[in-house]
C-alpha cells in the first residue's frame, strides 16, 4: 500500500504533519480528517527507496504524459465549484479532486496548483502557470471571482461557457467530416484511374489508331503527366501546404487568413456567427462577476479565435475608453452585426446589459446549429454533383473511344 505524507490544521489551528498508509490521496483524506484534522496537503511520500523521485501518481502505466482534454476541465471545475459551494476549503477541495482524477496529468496540475495556493499565491496566479490547460479566460475570470467573493457561482459559469463553447465546436466537427471523408476517397479514386486505368486503355487506342475524342486525350495527357512527374507533383503540394501553413502562422498571414475566412460565402457567416456567440456569453460572464469593461473587451479580445474581430473589439475599447457608449463603439467597427448593437444598445438603456447578452448568445447558438445544419444540407448536393460530374468526364473519355472501335469492328 503506498505511503502519503501531509500536512494538517488540528482543532486548536496547530500545523500537524506526518506520513500514512493508504489506498490513494482520497483514502488519506479521509482518515486524516477521521482524526479531525483538517487537511491542508496531501501528496505520495518521497523515500530513501526512491531516490527522492516523485510518485508515479503523476505519470500514467505507459510512462507517458496524457493530454488533458476539455471535458476533464469542465467536469472538474463543476465539481470544484459543487465543493467550494459546501464550505469545503480550497485546498482541500483541491487535494480531494486530484485524488479522484483519471488522468494522472490533470492530478498533476491540481496537486501543483493546491502546494502553490499553500505557499501564499491567489488562485488564479496558480492557474496561469498551466496556460495549456486554464486559458486566458479561465484565469481572469477566476480573478473577478476571487476579487468578488463569489468564486463557486463564477465557476459554474465558467463550466457552462466552455461546455456550449465545446458542443459548438463539436457540432462543426461533425458536420465537415462526412464532405472531407467524400473528397478524399475521390481524390484517391481519381487518383487510381489516371495511373492504373486510363493508361491500359491509352495503350490499346493507340494500337487502333483512332481519332480521340477531346476528353480522352486530356485525360490520357493527365495520366502521362502524372505518372512521369509525380514527384513534382508531390513535391509541389508539399511546399504549397507547409508554406501556408508557416505564412498563417505569422501575424500578416494569420490576419490575412482570418479577414479571409470571414469573407467566405458558406463558412464566413457561420464563424461570425460562432463568434458573436462567444463573445457575448463572455461579455456576460465576466460582466456579471464585475469586471470593468474595458478589462472584459481586453480579456475578449484575445480569444475570439479571429484577428479581425479582435483588433475591431480593441478599437471599441479605445472609443469606450474615450467616453463612448458600448453599442456605438461595437457598431461603428462594422464587424458587429445590426442585431447585437441594437440588442446591446437597448440594455444599455434599460441597465440590463448582462440579461440581454445572455439573451443574445442564446439566440446566436441556435442560429450557428442552424447554419451547421444547412451548410451540412448544401454540402451534400454539391458533392454529389461533384462526383457526377468526375464519374462523366470518365466514361465520356473512355467509353466514346470504345464505341468507335465497336463500330470498326462492326464493319
Amino acid at each position: 500500500m503506498p505511503s502519503f505524507s501531509y500536512t494538517a490544521i488540528n482543532e486548536t489551528g496547530k500545523e500537524i504533519t506526518g506520513v500514512l498508509d493508504a489506498a490513494d490521496i482520497a483514502a488519506a483524506q479521509r482518515t486524516i480528517q477521521a482524526q479531525n484534522l483538517l487537511p491542508v496537503k496531501v501528496e505520495p511520500h518521497r523515500s530513501a527507496k526512491t531516490g527522492g523521485k516523485a510518485s508515479p501518481l503523476r505519470i500514467n502505466k505507459k510512462g507517458k504524459r496524457k493530454k488533458i482534454s476539455v471535458r476533464e476541465v469542465i467536469d472538474c471545475t463543476r465539481q470544484l465549484s459543487t465543493l467550494l459551494r459546501a464550505g469545503v476549503p480550497i485546498l482541500a477541495a483541491l487535494e480531494t479532486l486530484s485524488g479522484q482524477a483519471d488522468n494522472p496529468n490533470l492530478a498533476e496540475v491540481l496537486i501543483e496548483v493546491a502546494e502553490d495556493i499553500a505557499s501564499g499565491e491567489d488562485f488564479s496566479a496558480a492557474l496561469s502557470k498551466h496556460p495549456k490547460v486554464f486559458d486566458d479566460l479561465y484565469v481572469n475570470t477566476v480573478m473577478a471571482g476571487e476579487a468578488g467573493g463569489v468564486l463557486d457561482s463564477i465557476l459554474t459559469r465558467i463550466a457552462d461557457v466552455m461546455k456550449r463553447d465545446a458542443e459548438t465546436k463539436a457540432k462543426v466537427k461533425s458536420a465537415l467530416r462526412y464532405p472531407i471523408m467524400v473528397v478524399s476517397a475521390m481524390i484517391v479514386a481519381f487518383i487510381v484511374l489516371v495511373t492504373m486505368v486510363v493508361p491500359k486503355f491509352a495503350g490499346i487506342f493507340k494500337q487502333v489508331g483512332l481519332d480521340l475524342p477531346l476528353p480522352t486525350i486530356i485525360l490520357m495527357a493527365l495520366a502521362d503527366f502524372v505518372l512521369s512527374y509525380w514527384w513534382m507533383i508531390l513535391l509541389g503540394i508539399s511546399v504549397i501546404v507547409f508554406g501556408f501553413r508557416w505564412f498563417i502562422k505569422t501575424d500578416m498571414g494569420s490576419y490575412w487568413w482570418d479577414s479571409t475566412v470571414l469573407k467566405m460565402p458558406i463558412f464566413g457567416p457561420l464563424v461570425l456567427k460562432a463568434a458573436m456567440t462567444r463573445f457575448t456569453r463572455i461579455f456576460e460572464t465576466l460582466s456579471r462577476a464585475g469586471l470593468p469593461i474595458l478589462q472584459i473587451f481586453s480579456i475578449v479580445s484575445r480569444i475570439l479565435g479571429n484577428q479581425v474581430l479582435g483588433k475591431a473589439l480593441n478599437k471599441a475599447s479605445e472609443d469606450v475608453e474615450h467616453g463612448r457608449g458600448v453599442a456605438v463603439s461595437l457598431g461603428d467597427t462594422g464587424f458587429f452585426p445590426p442585431l447585437v448593437v441594437k440588442m446591446i444598445s437597448v440594455g444599455e438603456e434599460a441597465g440590463a446589459l448582462d440579461e440581454m447578452l445572455a439573451n443574445i448568445a442564446d439566440f446566436y447558438e441556435q442560429e450557428v446549429m442552424r447554419s451547421v445544419d444547412g451548410m451540412t444540407a448544401l454540402i451534400e448536393p454539391i458533392l454529389t454533383l461533384g462526383m457526377g460530374g468526375m464519374v462523366m468526364v470518365l466514361m465520356l473519355a473512355i467509353f466514346l473511344p470504345m464505341w468507335d472501335m465497336m463500330q470498326l469492328a462492326q464493319r
